[in-house]
């Protein structure tokens, strides 16, 4: 027969648990000031937002656009989306959105790798704001191996009420072949959103196909007195072999 030997029980040292539960509570206690402040309507979030962009995605200079277009500046959204403090506000304005246009998606999701930054930025505030939306990512092909599938993230139902978020409308190419890809599986697409448009005929094929489209900026808002900005400075980059000017604010 096996006879199990027991260990000695481990007996936390005095006053560890209660220095471990001071700790914990006063880690919450400072979480909770920091969101009272990101959800606070004092904050401004939108407007924070904007001034994010204009710091850190407003590149000047002449580049070529995904659509073979050349143009004088470009909107780098991903340094924004990417960023701490920008991803937040991202998925506050996301939100803030479908509140103000009253839709109440199953879920939410856009074409990698614009929309990927911008969906887990917005699932992460849904779920701290209490009412959790699920996100989903859509490839631009459906992959050869494993569950080969075009939509990551959610379980492919008929009739799941999505939105359809990207980061820049030009064209709208990538996003009305996002659309398509959900409408194959059976979505029910509810309205497309973008970070910003650039008013340069994708926001109109996207309404011509009867879709509600909401940008939470246009190129127009961000550019406007962007370089005036106090502690502007200038980088310049080699992207297309051009100079590029990227305005930014001093840390």
């Amino acid at each position: 027969m096996q006879t199990t030997e027991l260990l000695p029980a481990v007996t936390a040292p005095s006053g560890s648990v209660e220095r471990q539960t001071t700790l914990a509570g006063r880690q919450s206690e400072e979480y909770a000031k920091i969101m009272d402040r990101f959800l606070s309507a004092e904050m401004n979030y939108l407007a924070q937002l904007k001034a994010c962009l204009r710091r850190k995605s407003v590149v000047r200079g002449t580049v070529k656009l995904a659509s073979g277009r050349m143009s004088q500046y470009y909107i780098d959204c991903k340094r924004t989306t990417l960023d701490p403090q920008g991803a937040v506000l991202t998925g506050h304005a996301i939100l803030d959105v479908l509140r103000q246009q009253r839709l109440r998606p199953d879920a939410i999701g856009g074409p990698t790798v614009g929309a990927d930054p911008i969906v887990t930025a917005t699932v992460a505030v849904s779920y701290l704001e209490g009412k959790p939306l699920p996100g989903f990512l859509i490839r631009k092909d459906r992959k050869t191996h494993g569950l080969q599938k075009q939509i990551e993230g959610i379980e492919l139902k008929r009739g799941l009420r999505v939105i359809i978020v990207d980061e820049v409308c030009t064209t709208g190419e990538s996003t009305l072949d996002a659309i398509d890809a959900a409408e194959r599986e059976g979505f029910e697409i509810l309205a497309v959103l973008s970070l910003v448009d650039r008013e340069e005929g994708g926001s109109e094929r996207i309404r011509e196909r009867k879709y509600p489209y909401f940008p939470v900026f246009t190129a127009k808002e961000l550019l406007e007195d962007a370089g005036d900005e106090s502690g502007a400075s200038s980088e310049t980059t080699q992207d297309t072999g051009a100079p590029i000017t990227v305005n930014r604010r001093s840390p």
